[in-house]
């Protein structure tokens, strides 16, 4: 490595109370450069001025030795550039093929821009079929799951002519498998002498993966290395301050009586013969490939789809959940995967989403008891260690403090029965702690959780049992003491269970 392909020199930005300063980084051709920090330490806003979306106050860039004004830097850098965002921002009325070689699109006439299908569909399909995707070219975006689309999300980069990639949070949601094969993707990318940032909270993934690491903190650069000078606990430290010696800070609660029953729930063809308990004071880990029905399971419970067969029972009552309004009446709460679009208010305060789902509670002749309810929201927001103003809109909040201000909802509307599905996706490593001490409250309290999560590793961390999801059905239902990550990958995979 020579010459950086791109180099930022003293990059300076201040909004509103944040700021970025004296940014000093720089990125080589067919490089793996890791940024990590937590939540808040500035990754978006650095990358958005790379990506040519922000101007900076102040500072110099520099694209292949050569120094160049923003302007001219920003105008330049968009045609060489592929900015893969966590959240995926594909076109979901177009199929996959048209997503994915939008910008590279075949013609059989340029001038009157008639695409040659022939030709898009086998471009598409030898990709799929080198990659051992288990995806249609002409199945529509909207008909996938959110980590389908987050693989056809980065695929666009692997597909694309771009010198640079910014890939964020390339794995959150994803499977073991899906990991291995989005793994694939990377390096493919790389092989091309394309230089990548790589954003992640994901400690294997930058040991697997980088090839220099930069720590981000408060907006400042702490230091960047070569990955193969760090250690977990080194960057564990660089990020937060301190060490955490517990990565899933397990407590032991003895269960109680079945506080959830299902029998027999079926749900079309995707979802076939699921039956399983849940006691008080336990959680239930659910685990599968993308695709076999975790979310969908989630929503089967708590009466977000229409027509599921089967029987529910709570508390030994059989009970007919045919919407979420008789889920939540029930007590049972669901913290959905996608929590922007369907778990929080976007034009409500932090104060306001908290205490939507409880109004009742602090209502009193008809009014409510303002002072009361505030502090209450207070107790939740310093007990779950919300860390921004409860009086600013959700939307300026970080992932991690939108995901406790969720959980905070649930705490307050006293539910009984929590389904929280990929609930750590997309956070640093301080807030999914918060995040596994939130729901070792819970348990203390006798409440029932069903913790839906891709990453194998936390299920057995954090989980009493787990439940594999395959084949429509439920594989096995074992005490994590009793099964392996190895094992679990067997049975996720299986087609004939």
């Amino acid at each position: 490595m020579d010459k950086p392909l791109l180099k930022l020199e003293n990059v300076n930005l201040k909004i509103d109370n944040f700021a970025l300063s004296n940014i000093n980084l720089d990125l080589y051709g067919g490089e793996i450069h890791v940024i990590m920090g937590e939540n808040r330490s500035g990754k978006t806003l650095l990358m958005q001025i790379v990506s040519g979306m922000l101007s900076p106050n102040a500072g110099r860039f520099f694209l292949d030795g050569k120094e160049m004004k923003y302007s001219e830097y920003s105008s330049h850098i968009k045609n060489i550039i592929t900015y893969a965002r966590q959240e995926s921002e594909m076109l979901t009325n177009l199929t996959i093929a048209e997503n994915l070689f939008f910008n590279n699109m075949p013609y059989k006439n340029r001038i009157l821009k008639t695409i040659d299908y022939d030709k898009l569909n086998y471009m598409c399909q030898e990709l799929l079929k080198e990659l051992n995707l288990p995806i249609s070219i002409y199945d529509k975006v909207s008909s996938l799951g959110l980590a389908q689309r987050q693989i056809c999300e980065f695929l666009r980069a692997y597909v694309s002519k771009s010198k640079i990639v910014i890939l964020d949070e390339p794995f959150a949601a994803l499977t073991q498998g899906e990991r291995e094969l989005l793994c694939k993707v990377v390096k493919g990318i790389r092989e091309k002498g394309v230089g990548i940032f790589y954003i992640t909270h994901s400690l294997d993934d930058v040991f697997q993966l980088g090839d220099r690491i930069t720590i981000i903190k408060d907006g400042r650069i702490v230091d960047t290395r070569n990955v193969s000078d760090c250690t977990r606990e080194e960057i564990i430290k660089l990020m937060s301050g301190h060490y955490i010696q517990t990565r899933y800070p397990k407590i032991k609660v003895k269960t109680g009586n079945v506080i959830l029953s299902v029998k027999d729930l079926c749900f079309e063809d995707k979802l076939q013969n699921i039956n399983f308990d849940l006691r008080q004071g336990e959680i239930l880990g659910v685990t599968g490939l993308a695709g076999s029905g975790r979310t969908l399971l989630a929503k089967c419970l708590f009466g977000a789809v229409d027509n599921v067969q089967g029987r529910i029972y709570i508390n030994g009552s059989e009970v007919k959940i045919t919407d979420p309004h008789t889920a939540i009446s029930n007590g049972i709460a669901l913290i959905p995967e996608d929590r922007i679009n369907y778990s929080i208010f976007s034009y409500l305060t932090v104060s306001d989403n908290i205490s939507v789902s409880s109004l009742k509670r602090f209502a009193h002749l008809l009014k409510i008891d303002v002072p009361i309810l505030m502090h209450s929201v207070m107790e939740y927001i310093k007990k779950l260690n919300i860390t921004q103003h409860p009086s600013e809109s959700i939307l300026q909040y970080s992932s991690g403090n939108q995901q406790k201000a969720v959980c905070a909802k649930w705490i307050m509307s006293r539910a009984k029965i929590f389904i929280l599905d990929e609930p750590t996706r997309g956070l640093d490593i301080a807030s999914k702690i918060d995040i596994y001490n939130f729901i070792n409250d819970l348990v203390k309290k006798d409440v029932g959780v069903i913790f839906i999560s891709s990453d194998i590793e936390e299920i057995l961390g954090i989980c009493d049992r787990v439940a594999v999801l395959s084949s429509r059905t439920l594989a096995c239902d074992v005490s994590t003491r009793d099964i392996t990550v190895e094992r679990i990958m067997e049975l996720a995979t299986r087609e004939d269970i």
